[in-house]
Parts: structure tokens; C-alpha cells; sequence
């Protein structure tokens, strides 16, 4: 269990009694004031508990804990007060930013009692998001495997997204990113429900009839539908309402939402101007250019890992039997009689490789193109 605790008290004679009761037990470090207990947090990082007094210059002890829980939500804090203090103090209790009030002077033994239920908490916090976030990322994934053989484009184009996505959204560095990777499964999950006569036209966005359109058009609500049955989702439901929303025209708020939406509307328009044939370059120019739909510091993290990519991969053109896990199918792989097993863009996967032995073995004679080409990363270059 993580037992670094930072304690922040702006009396000397205090920080000295933490460091004499506490140091046996715990990982301690020691800042003298508000300001400097909030930098030492960020620079120091992984802490589990912080302890403040409540009372301090500069920052005081409540507004020292709203910030940090603003950077990490996890974090089990501590509020030290006197009697002069207790409304502020309670407010901060009542606001979620405190676990535990403590009145000043608070014996030794009372104070190590609390730290310890503190690093249970956080502790327990923890273990329940990891547990959730596997649970989630499982789920999710085995979502996005039913579109693998029920519409292989469309499971193509969420690889393709959420990849990109993911590496948008980690270069931005926002809040829950995770949501980012969520929704971008959930904008193709309700293709499943697509005609197999009319999937490659609507993939393609080929003129279409009216009873498709309005087909079409319910797939939205038909998401959310979905996503209203799932606890825990309800803010992927406003991710993807958020899509087609200007950047402009949205408040940029401190969950995250807006720029998670605008992160998967350039991940998913890049991905069908690329399927166009279109230029990455090109396709990257010209989204940098329209900045009323595009978010620029969202166009400027494409251009940035478009450059990247470049470098460290390789397009090559190979045979299907040297086919291997980490590439990355630069065409769609088709039996001979044009039956669609994977989009361009899949990932080649054990699944994949499997469908491939699977096909093989039921002919005399491989179905598949005797080469196909594929993106091969650095670490797989011979």
C-alpha cells in the first residue's frame, strides 16, 4: 500500500513534530505553506495523503486541497483546523475536497489512526478504478470485436480512430482520456445494425435511399439508447453529441467533454479523408486550415504525430504467410472471391492471424492474395 504522505503546515514546531511521530510509519515530506506544498505536490507526485493545517499565508489550507484535487481525485486529504476555523473547514468537508477534519492539537496517536484510514481510503479508490477501468476496457473491447465479423469496415475504421484518438489525447494530456478510446467504439457500434447489402455504400457514403437515410438518422439516439443502460457512461453519451457541435461554440470545461469531442471528430474526418485516398499530408494542411471546425491545438497534435509515424514505421509489401502480431494492414484483406475478412488500418492481432490459419486450412489452396501490403513498425523491422 502507498503510504507517501505530504504534510503542509506554516509552523515550524509543528512540521518537526510530523517528521518525529510520523516519519517511522510513512513516507513523509514536509512544505511550510500552501504555495509551496502545492508545487512540491506536483513536482513530487504520486502521493496517497495530504495533510494540511488549515490556517496558513498565502494559500490556505482548503484552497490548497481544492487544487489538488482538481490534479489528482484520488488522493485522500486531511484538514487540520482550530475552532476559529470550523466553518471554512466544514465548507471544504461539504464540498468533497477533505476525507477527514481533524481539531488542532491532535494527539499523536488519534493522528496516526486517521492517516492510516486516509491511506485505506486512497487505497481503496484506487483498486476500485483499476478494477472498473479493466472491467470497462474488457467490455468495450469485446464490443468492438463484434463489429471484427459482423462489419469489418466498420471495426477497421474504430481501430483506426480509437488509435488515433488515444495518441491524441495523451499528447494533449487531458482529463479521463479513457473516454476518448470509449467513444470512439460507441460512434460505429450501431452499424451493427446496418443491411449487409448496403454496408459498403454507407461506409463509402455512396447515394444512398430514403429508407436507409432514416435509418440512418436513428442511430444516434439509438446509441444513446445503448448508453443509457450502461451505469458509468453517461458522459461518452455527451462526448458524441458534442461531435458535430463547433469547438467555437462549446464552453472548454474542466471535465473534459469538449475537447474529448473535438479529439475524436479530427480522429474520425482524418480517417475518412484518408480512406478517400487522399494525402496525410494534405488531409493534415487542410484541417489545420478550417480552425472554425477544427480545434487548432487538436490539428496541431496530428501534424506533430503524423511526422512521427512516418519515422517510425515502414510500409512494406509482404507475403500473407509472413504476416505477424504489431503490423498493420495498409489495404483490406480479401478472399480471392472479394469476401471482406479486414478493413485497411486493422491491426493484426491473434484474432486476425487465427481467422487467417482458419481460411487456409479449409481450402486446398491459400484464398488470400499471395502478398498484401502492411505498416510495420520500427521494432519489428528487420
Amino acid at each position: 500500500m502507498n503510504n507517501k504522505i505530504l504534510c503542509v503546515d506554516d509552523e515550524e514546531s509543528i512540521l518537526r513534530g510530523f517528521q518525529l511521530n510520523l516519519r517511522k510509519d510513512f513516507e513523509l515530506h514536509l512544505a511550510s505553506d500552501g504555495v509551496e506544498g502545492l508545487e512540491l505536490f506536483e513536482k513530487e507526485g504520486g502521493f496517497a495523503l495530504v495533510l494540511s493545517d488549515m490556517r496558513m499565508p498565502r494559500m490556505n489550507g482548503a484552497e490548497m486541497l481544492a487544487e489538488i484535487k482538481k490534479r489528482d481525485h484520488e488522493v485522500s486529504t486531511i484538514l487540520l483546523t482550530g475552532h476559529t476555523d470550523f466553518d471554512s473547514a466544514m465548507a471544504a468537508v461539504n464540498d468533497g475536497n477533505v476525507f477527514r477534519m481533524l481539531s488542532k492539537p491532535c494527539p499523536p496517536e488519534r493522528l496516526i489512526k486517521v492517516l492510516n484510514d486516509g491511506l485505506e481510503q486512497h487505497d481503496l479508490v484506487k483498486s476500485k478504478r483499476i478494477l472498473l477501468d479493466q472491467t470497462l476496457r474488457g467490455a468495450v473491447d469485446a464490443l468492438a470485436e463484434s463489429l471484427s465479423t459482423a462489419k469489418p469496415l466498420f471495426f477497421g475504421r474504430v481501430q483506426r480512430v480509437r488509435r488515433m484518438a488515444k495518441e491524441l489525447a495523451n499528447k494533449l494530456n487531458i482529463p479521463h482520456a479513457w473516454r476518448v478510446d470509449v467513444a470512439a467504439v460507441f460512434s460505429q457500434l450501431a452499424y451493427l445494425a446496418l443491411p449487409e447489402n448496403v454496408t459498403e455504400d454507407v461506409y463509402y457514403r455512396k447515394d444512398l435511399n430514403k429508407e436507409i437515410k432514416a435509418l440512418l438518422a436513428k442511430f444516434p439516439e439509438d446509441t444513446r439508447n445503448i448508453l443509457d443502460k450502461i451505469p458509468g457512461l453517461e458522459e461518452i453519451g455527451e462526448v458524441l453529441k458534442s461531435v458535430d457541435i463547433q469547438y467555437r461554440f462549446e464552453e472548454e470545461k474542466e471535465d473534459g467533454v469538449r475537447i474529448a469531442a473535438s479529439i475524436l471528430k479530427v480522429a474520425l474526418d482524418f480517417d475518412y479523408y484518408e480512406e478517400q485516398g487522399y494525402n496525410r499530408s494534405l488531409i493534415v494542411s487542410t484541417l489545420k486550415e478550417r480552425t472554425k471546425d477544427y480545434d487548432p491545438k487538436v490539428t496541431k497534435s496530428l501534424s506533430d504525430l503524423i511526422v512521427i509515424a512516418a519515422e517510425t514505421s515502414s510500409l512494406q509489401e509482404i507475403k500473407i504467410e509472413d504476416i505477424d502480431i504489431g503490423m498493420r494492414l495498409s489495404q483490406e484483406l480479401r478472399l480471392d472471391d472479394g469476401f471482406l475478412i479486414a478493413a485497411a488500418g486493422t491491426d493484426v492481432d491473434r484474432q486476425l492471424l487465427k481467422v487467417i490459419r482458419n481460411y487456409n486450412s479449409c481450402y486446398a489452396e491459400s484464398p488470400f492474395p499471395s502478398k498484401v501490403q502492411v505498416i510495420v513498425p520500427a521494432s519489428l523491422l528487420k
